[in-house]
This record gives structure tokens, sequence and C-alpha cells, in this order.
């Protein structure tokens, strides 16, 4: 039969293109999220560097939860901006990206303060082990908001 006489596409040609478009956006998610994990181990280094030194010279975990992590959010948006997002957000001008990542980081800082104080004061946790459930939410969290909201991607 030829494609006049059934009336319908070789199966080749139609149903391809849809697919090939969710294996490319896939395979784009999974990279982005690939380095973006990257990029917060880099973060979170410098932010647990920052947070044990502090915590073991003056005691004051939460406190030192906060300054730790506002330090490495400023290497978080240099690191992101450069390697997981690339031109993704480029229709926003500079000043906006940059707020938008900002308040994504106050988010993350406020979500940092709160889960660290909750696993030390009401669940007896060290606050290493407090941490780090305080950075498991923000990482997840951070994420979503910034894949979908911050860094958008225009089609």
């Amino acid at each position: 039969m030829t494609m006049l006489e059934d009336n319908t596409p070789p199966l080749d040609i139609a149903p391809a293109l849809p697919t090939e478009r969710a294996q490319s956006d896939r395979a784009y998610r999974i990279r982005r999220l690939l380095r973006y994990t990257g990029v917060n181990i880099a973060s979170v280094t410098l932010d647990y560097g920052i947070f044990l030194s502090l915590t073991h010279a003056y005691d004051i975990p939460i406190i030192a939860s906060i300054i730790a992590y506002a330090i490495a959010l400023s290497l978080n948006y240099d690191l992101s901006k450069r390697f997981v997002f690339g031109t993704d957000g480029s229709h926003k001008s500079e000043k906006r990206l940059f707020t938008e990542f900002l308040a994504t980081g106050f988010l993350g800082l406020v979500l940092t303060a709160v889960a660290t104080g909750i696993g030390i004061h009401t669940f007896g946790l060290s606050p290493t082990i407090a941490k780090t459930v305080a950075v498991l939410i923000c990482f997840v969290t951070l994420y979503i908001i910034r894949s979908r909201l911050v860094f958008t991607r225009i089609e």
C-alpha cells in the first residue's frame, strides 16, 4: 500500500518528532540536574567548611549555618549560571536574574536555619546531621524553583 491508499503517514516520520523532542528534553533535564548536583557539591563543601569552622570556634551552630550558607550562595550563583543553566534565563536582565536567584537563596537560607534549628532543638540531632538534613531539603526545593522560575528556558 502507498501512502495515498491508506491515508496514514509512514510510521518512521510522524510519531518520531514528539518522541525525539521528549527524549531530548528529558536528556537535557538529566544533564542539567547532574551539573546542578556538581555545582551544589562545590557549594556545600564551602558551606560545610565554614559552618564547621565557625561552630567549632564559637559554638553557635544556627548562626554559623546562616553565615556559611550566605557565603556559599555567591559561589553557587556564579557556578549555576556558568555550568548548569547556561543561557536559560538569558531573556532576563542580569539584575533580574541575580535578584531572583538571591530571593531563592534567601528562601534557602530560611529553610536552612529553620531545619537546622528544628533538627537540633526538637529532634536532638547533632549540628552536622541537622545541617545535612537542611542541605537536602534546600537542594530539592531550590532546584525545582530555580529550574522552573529563575532560569527558565525560552523555546
